[in-house]
């Protein structure tokens, strides 16, 4: 009898944590290609992607989505009330008083390069396999450069833009400022525009356009990554902890290195690649066998 009632006292006590695990809510925007609304690739963008290969490694824990005008993401991740997390997140010292982030990174990204048109190329002898200097670029060249407004692009380019003359920055405000600075590199009416080669890709091929390549930029880091940041409270700590012990085994699967490298051309995809790879590789080495588990 004192077995049985030890038994029940268990489950019941299986069943109340479980009930009383937290509502993931994420925080989603309408922006390709991590997130892609209404297109013939709905559903298909990386950072959703991701969420959903993360509750696939998290049945127990519930989930739903929330969208919000990217001008608000961050507002609502820092002061809601009810809490909220969001993917691919950069850390900085002022986000960290209101969000709680992730130790291990959620996503990995070639950090920001250039798209310019194959008549560029061509004409200044560039190879798209090489990384290539900014300044020289539109110094030597005297090229025009189109970037979005009130958007960083890292501490090192931030500063590198801000020194540019002026009348060679185009900055474009507004919504869907990449596509319209894209739309304007096909127009001719820059020659340049910074932006993340994910996004330069989804948006050569949505405009339709075979005549734009993408160059690596020199002096930056190779790549970006990105951490879960959520609301900074008793379920968005909890909900971190969770996300912690499970992205350090989900990073090295190959469905995680699929979507990673899903919006990428193939140059592209594979520099990414092997960067992906020596990580997993050291990854790896840092799990314990068996044996030493024991």
């Amino acid at each position: 009898m004192r077995l049985i009632l030890l038994l029940l006292t268990y489950l019941s006590s299986l069943s109340y944590a479980h009930s009383s695990a937290p509502v993931v809510s994420w925080i989603t925007l309408d922006f390709p290609p991590y997130y892609i609304y209404a297109d013939r690739d709905e559903g298909e963008g990386r950072d959703e992607q991701l969420i959903s290969l993360l509750h696939a490694q998290l049945p127990h824990l519930a989930f739903q989505r929330q969208g919000f005008p990217a001008s608000r993401a961050i507002h609502e991740l820092s002061h809601s009330d009810s809490g909220y997390c969001m993917v691919s997140l950069y850390k900085t010292a002022q986000r960290k008083k209101h969000i709680t982030y992730t130790k291990h990174y959620a996503t990995i990204g070639l950090s920001p390069g250039l798209a310019l048109r194959k008549e560029t190329v061509q004409k200044l002898g560039l190879d798209i396999h090489q990384a290539v200097s900014l300044v020289d670029l539109m110094l030597k060249h005297q090229l025009t450069l189109g970037v979005a407004q009130s958007r960083s692009y890292g501490e090192k380019l931030d500063l590198l833009i801000a020194r540019l003359p002026p009348d060679q920055v185009v900055v474009r405000p507004g919504w869907d400022t990449l596509q319209s600075l894209t739309n304007m590199l096909i127009k001719k009416r820059v020659d340049l525009v910074l932006g993340y080669p994910s996004e330069h890709y989804y948006l050569s091929k949505r405009l339709g356009s075979d005549d734009l390549l993408q160059v690596s930029l020199a002096g930056v880091p190779l790549v970006a990554k990105g951490y879960i940041g959520c609301t900074k409270n008793a379920d968005g700590k909890q909900a971190v902890t969770v996300f912690d012990e499970t992205l350090a085994q989900l990073v090295t699967t190959d469905e995680y290195r699929r979507i990673m490298l899903k919006w990428l051309p193939d140059h592209l995809r594979r520099k990414l690649n092997r960067h992906l790879t020596t990580d997993i590789r050291l990854l790896s080495n840092e799990v314990p066998t068996t044996k030493e588990q024991k």
